[in-house]
């Protein structure tokens, strides 16, 4: 007979080998629930979108991809970065993994809240990302703009953006379009100008230019406050590493010289206190057939192009982008009692126009016609529609 001692050792141990296996049994079922939950959660979260971009889709009107350059379509947010304290860019991908159109580095897109009706704000965003089939980027700026302010809709719309838009979100987008492009036939020499988040549309022409024509010579001069409010900058001083066609120089109304050391000697380029002007832009260029692209608020950009001028440069050789300039006052206004009748012939609907500070998109909109719009000054062009028959004055 076995000794009792070994007997209880035995047992032990095979009590020991029961509860080892039993616990790795439960180990290894808890795993394989946890993998079919996440599993069955990744499929549910599938299919909700699926199920949310073909809505939208529905919605617009579209299909669930669409080939047409200027329709509508549903864009997921793939990925958000912060470029500034006040700055975000987001990533735009096809939801379905289909190409995007092709645009036009200069470019900008229009983009509305999704499942927001007909009439919600529309606002345009320029492409700070060189032309790409895969993924778009536009870069937002949060705007604080009283809201009696006739921009108050395009601030409330970079609020929402800013405060609610994330990874795996859906926009809706429409364009691309704009007629502030870099021409990809064009080889003469580029001088970008910005001021603040007017460096997007020229980062989108900075881009293609690096990718397509490295030997172009290019400077850009950016105007910021200061480094903390310096959307997209070190990216562009980034740039100068590589490519020696390339200048780029950023000018701080605000920083500490301190601020400005400490930034010469960790990124290429040039860093300056203070502001520069046109005349200071013209000393840049070493040819007459030099082309300078501007954008920024549009008084800065008035006085930079004045003062390009009468440095001597041609004004064929200026362009700028504006997205929202104030309304000016009509300088004739018509008797109250005239009236005019409107046809909108695509929606069927006959209008009658006799408000003399009702513009024909307010029209369209107080009859149930459903208009693109942007800035809502008539400047971006969002709201351009063909004109069949009849006259229009447009100051």
């Amino acid at each position: 007979m076995l000794d009792s001692g070994w007997l209880i050792l035995a047992a032990a141990a095979f009590l020991t080998f029961f509860v080892t296996q039993f616990t790795v049994t439960v180990v290894q079922a808890g795993a394989h629930w946890r993998e079919c939950h996440l599993q069955l959660l990744s499929q549910q979260a599938s299919l909700q979108r699926s199920s949310l971009v073909a809505r939208l889709a529905s919605q617009v009107g579209l299909p669930n991809t669409s080939s047409s350059e200027t329709a509508w379509r549903v864009l997921e947010v793939a990925e958000v970065v912060q470029e500034s304290a006040d700055c975000r860019s987001y990533y735009l991908v096809d939801p379905y993994g289909q190409a995007l159109p092709d645009f036009r580095p200069g470019q900008y897109v229009m983009v509305r809240p999704a499942l927001a009706g007909a009439y919600q704000a529309t606002r345009c965003y320029s492409l700070s990302s060189s032309p790409d089939p895969q993924v778009w980027r536009i870069t937002v700026k949060l705007q604080n703009v009283d809201a009696h302010s006739p921009r108050s809709h395009s601030a409330g719309l970079s609020t929402w953006l800013h405060q609610t838009i994330g990874r795996g979100d859906c926009l809706l987008i429409g364009g691309p379009g704009g007629q502030f492009f870099l021409p990809s036939q064009s080889t003469n020499e580029l001088i970008l100008i910005a001021a603040g988040v007017g460096i997007t549309p020229l980062m989108s022409m900075l881009h293609w230019s690096l990718d397509h024509l490295p030997d172009r010579r290019v400077t850009l001069l950016h105007q910021v406050t200061d480094p903390e409010y310096w959307p997209l900058g070190r990216s562009a001083h980034g740039w100068q590493t590589d490519f020696e066609s390339l200048t780029v120089h950023t000018f701080f109304s605000r920083a500490e010289p301190s601020e400005i050391e400490a930034l010469s000697l960790e990124s290429h380029g040039g860093f300056h206190l203070g502001k520069f002007d046109g005349a200071l832009a013209q000393q840049f260029s070493r040819s007459p057939n030099t082309d300078y692209y501007l954008c920024g608020p549009d008084g800065w950009m008035e006085s930079i192009r004045l003062q390009l001028q009468n440095a001597g440069v041609a004004t064929t050789h200026i362009h700028w982008e504006s997205f929202g300039s104030p309304v000016t006052e009509r300088s004739t206004t018509p008797a109250h009692d005239e009236t005019y009748q409107v046809d909108f012939q695509h929606s069927a609907i006959t209008a009658t126009w006799q408000d003399p500070e009702q513009s024909l998109w307010e029209l369209a909109r107080a009859n149930n016609v459903s208009l693109p719009s942007g800035c809502l000054s008539g400047v971006c062009g969002s709201c351009r529609i063909k004109l069949i028959s009849g006259k229009v004055e447009y100051e």
